[in-house]
């Protein structure tokens, strides 16, 4: 491979999981942030995000030609795995509040559809990133021996 190809690689890789950090984090802190002065502008946002995030996933695979990188930024997605728990939360969350009270994400109105919509594009999302992940993972073992 040459000297050009391989810092693609490396580029595309680490821009997919600073693309997952994103979303995980922003994910995370969402249930605790809550609404702010521009509202559910936050959680839209998440959409969007999750939009992305989701194919990014596959970009954390193109350094597999090269076993010894690919083990060690498989690393990199432990920290995720720990801030998934978090993720999840803001999930149930709103899930409880669109779906279980019937109420915008930042007013007592119904929820617009994209509210509606909100969770299962993020579940989805995640569940898209977590397989890849997890194949990532356990993929990349090292020969017995």
């Amino acid at each position: 491979m040459s000297f050009a190809e391989v810092f693609l690689r490396l580029g595309v890789s680490l821009v997919g999981w600073m693309m997952l950090y994103a979303y995980l984090l922003w994910l995370a802190a969402a249930r605790v942030a809550g609404c702010g002065a521009d509202g559910a502008e936050m959680y839209a946002v998440l959409l969007g995000l999750a939009l992305l995030a989701a194919p990014s996933a596959f970009a954390v695979r193109a350094t597999r030609p090269f076993a010894e990188v690919h083990g060690l930024l498989r690393w990199l997605a432990v920290p995720l795995a720990l801030l998934t728990p978090l993720a999840l939360a803001t999930v149930w969350q709103v899930f409880g509040r669109v779906h279980g009270e019937g109420e915008a994400l930042c007013s007592a109105l119904a929820p617009p559809a994209w509210q509606q919509a909100w969770v299962a594009a993020q579940l989805a999302a995640l569940g898209l990133i977590l397989v890849v992940l997890l194949r990532l993972w356990r993929g990349n073992r090292a020969p017995p021996g």
